[in-house]
């Protein structure tokens, strides 16, 4: 029984450590691979206090969800449009589920915490929402610049590569978000990625990649992508998306024979 006793304990420690991480760190604007499966967890855990329709506008009209588990009280975005391919005018919360679960995979951190979740009866995404947030768009319309601008273009560069790898619109500058206070750079809206186009995004030429994600994206591996998206994408997305992974590596690797190793690839700030 005391052994017991000790081993919850010790668990209760632990959760309490990494929420006090969570709640100075991802709510804040920074990331790591413990506050974000704790933040996973909350999300899958906390009760629903309140639902709030037709606040966000928009083409799929998601949700806000007021979230609590009794002590700390966060909001999220619940999507439950799902019109996947082949329809017509392709829009799937799936797509949403599988661009996170692919960035975790290649250990990014830009894409916000998400988890599949039933509310109201309806099966959706429920994605963590930022507080303090700036759309790059209106960054860039009122002439904000970052105090480290290498950081910022290195966390532009890995979403460029990454929307090359998903097949969404290039740093469209609505669904960019920008800390306040730390400028960690937050990438969200994946509901349409994933086209079966076995070719990189026209107009949104690659540069460079950091040490990291190129290392991720040579040991990404056809079984371990299915493993993670079968159950959100079909043969033929999934076989775009690997495709485009080869093409990516393909240039990025052109470009160093064009300029050096180390015009192109660098070490993350």
């Amino acid at each position: 029984m005391k052994q017991n006793k000790l081993r919850v304990m010790g668990k209760l420690v632990i959760f309490l450590l990494v929420w006090g991480a969570v709640q100075a760190g991802i709510i804040d604007g920074t990331s790591g691979n413990q506050e974000q499966e704790a933040m996973e967890n909350y999300l899958k855990t906390a009760r629903v206090v309140k639902v709030i329709k037709g606040a966000t506008g928009g083409r799929t009209a998601p949700w806000v969800v007021n979230l609590s588990d009794g002590q700390v009280q966060k909001q999220a975005i619940f999507k439950f449009v799902n019109r996947p391919r082949p329809a017509m005018l392709p829009d799937s919360y799936r797509y949403e589920l599988a661009a996170y679960r692919l960035s975790r995979l290649l250990e990014l951190d830009f894409v916000p915490p998400m988890v599949e979740r039933t509310i109201e009866g309806r099966p959706g995404s429920l994605q963590l929402l930022i507080p303090g947030t700036m759309q790059e768009s209106y960054r860039a319309s009122r002439g904000l610049e970052p105090p480290d601008k290498a950081a910022f273009d290195q966390a532009l560069a890995e979403i460029l590569i990454f929307e090359n790898l998903v097949y969404d619109q290039c740093l469209d500058g609505a669904d960019i978000l920008i800390h306040k206070a730390s400028w960690k750079v937050w990438r969200i809206d994946f509901s349409e990625a994933f086209a079966p186009v076995e070719e990189l995004l026209p107009d949104c030429p690659l540069k460079n990649c950091s040490s990291n994600l190129y290392d991720s994206l040579m040991k990404l591996s056809e079984e371990s992508v299915e493993s993670a998206l079968k159950s959100y994408l079909n043969e033929a997305e999934l076989a775009a998306l690997l495709k485009r992974r080869q093409l990516i590596l393909n240039k990025i690797k052109e470009l160093i024979e064009e300029q050096g190793e180390e015009a192109v690839i660098f070490v993350k700030k």
